[in-house]
């Protein structure tokens, strides 16, 4: 074997041997407490809410009220942008783009276990000479903030407990 081969293999087994995993290859892999899920009132959030319990094999059910389907009820989303830094001469140099959720799992009208909260923070620097390119930044930052958000509500179902 070659010294890049053995000192690769090395490599590969030390980070095996601390823990190191891919985003999304390790982690708690629990099944949610309940087969059938409905989300409401959660209008940014809910394709990505939908698309993160169909990763998990649920029954996701859109509209109606199903006897059967836990709830998961949006009790608060807020958005903000506010000033991160300012340049030498006194102009906006960064903004911080923050995302507070908090939603609740319902089941048949009862509300299960405490509210779910999530705050994600991302930050985006500013030119006022690239106007329209930043817009565009600034979306593809909310969206993934929003994706994030899901993925970290769901995540969190798992704990919640059914009989409770």
């Amino acid at each position: 074997m070659s010294f890049f081969r053995i000192w690769t293999l090395i490599a590969v087994f030390v980070l095996s041997a601390c823990g190191f995993h891919l985003r999304g290859m390790g982690g708690v892999n629990r099944p949610l407490p309940y087969a059938a899920w409905q989300i409401t009132q959660t209008q940014e959030l809910e394709e990505y809410l939908h698309d993160e319990l169909k990763r998990h094999s649920v029954t996701v059910v859109r509209s109606g009220n199903a006897a059967d389907a836990a709830e998961i009820h949006l009790i608060k989303l807020e958005r903000s942008r506010d000033v991160g830094s300012l340049s030498r001469i006194g102009t906006v140099s960064e903004y911080i783009l923050t995302l507070k959720v908090e939603a609740e799992v319902r089941f048949q009208g009862e509300i299960k276990g405490e509210p779910i909260r999530v705050t994600l923070q991302r930050k985006q620097s500013y030119l006022d000479n690239d106007l329209f390119g930043k817009q565009q930044e600034e979306q593809a930052l909310w969206d993934d903030m929003y994706q994030d958000a899901a993925v970290q509500i769901v995540r969190r179902l798992p704990y919640i407990q059914a009989n409770q």
